[in-house]
């Protein structure tokens, strides 16, 4: 015979269940009630404003003018934009390749900017502009920036500065280190030869189209050159070497040839 169980004997663990109901429900509306009270505190301290904003990698402009570019200003809403906008607008500044902006620590921003290399200078009229590696032309003004470049002159047209361009970028950087000032030669239908100043003391004569190509040889060349009297090293066809004594008319004899291992 089945135990009968008496209704009074229930009701202790029924009003437990209750008790428990009620305080799941009790501590899930509290602390609904606590995050919202915290998220209102947060929003109006100082929190959640943004408090410094730090740019790195600029060179071609004030890292002031890459954060008014970016509209972000201190005290402003730290969470009221999307980092992947802000990129956005400072890479159609001139001379930028690549942004990169996230929130750091507790309310700071960090904006790190990359820009396009400096290939040369250009200089036109006393005015110099930078010659970047995207073929990108950006102004300097009277004075050159703090940038270790080459300076380009008589390069008029967009061809003349595409290719030389195409040339220093293939070249090795102990070399292009040591190139001063790279002048467009004006002879007529013979656009294509340069006089090139280099900083040890060198001047070298070349073709634009096989610049590169040929001045993989010039530390080899210099080297065997060591002790002798600075000049001109002529790469147009093959590779000479004049005293100065002798190009500036002191002493009139013939250019005497230096071996090149790719002849």
């Amino acid at each position: 015979m089945d135990k009968v169980i008496d209704i009074e004997e229930r009701i202790p663990s029924m009003r437990e269940k209750r008790r428990r109901k009620t305080n799941k429900k009790f501590l899930f509306m509290l602390t609904v009630f606590v995050v919202a009270l915290l998220a209102i505190l947060y929003f109006q301290s100082p929190l959640s404003k943004i408090g410094e904003i730090s740019v790195s990698g600029a060179v071609l402009h004030e890292p002031a003018f890459y954060e008014e570019q970016s509209g972000l200003t201190a005290d402003n809403p730290l969470w009221s934009f999307r980092t992947e906008k802000i990129e956005e607008t400072l890479a159609a500044v001139s001379g930028v390749e690549h942004v990169v902006v996230s929130r750091k620590w507790l309310r700071n921003i960090e904006i790190v900017i990359s820009e396009w290399e400096t290939v040369a200078y250009i200089e036109e009229a006393g005015q110099y502009s930078l010659l970047l590696e995207n073929g990108e032309t950006f102004p300097t003004g009277l004075l050159p920036l703090e940038v270790e470049a080459p300076i380009l002159n008589n390069f008029g047209n967009e061809d003349s500065l595409k290719r030389i361009s195409d040339q220093l970028l293939k070249m090795e950087a102990d070399v292009y280190q040591l190139v001063s000032e790279i002048i467009l030669e004006e002879i007529e239908d013979d656009a294509d030869s340069i006089t090139v100043y280099m900083d040890d003391g060198f001047e070298v004569r070349a073709i634009i189209s096989t610049f590169a190509e040929k001045m993989e040889f010039y530390p080899e060349i210099t080297a065997q050159l060591k002790g002798y009297e600075k000049g001109i090293i002529d790469m147009e066809v093959g590779t000479f070497f004049v005293p100065f004594s002798k190009v500036y008319g002191l002493v009139e004899e013939e250019a005497d040839p230096v071996d090149e291992e790719n002849e």
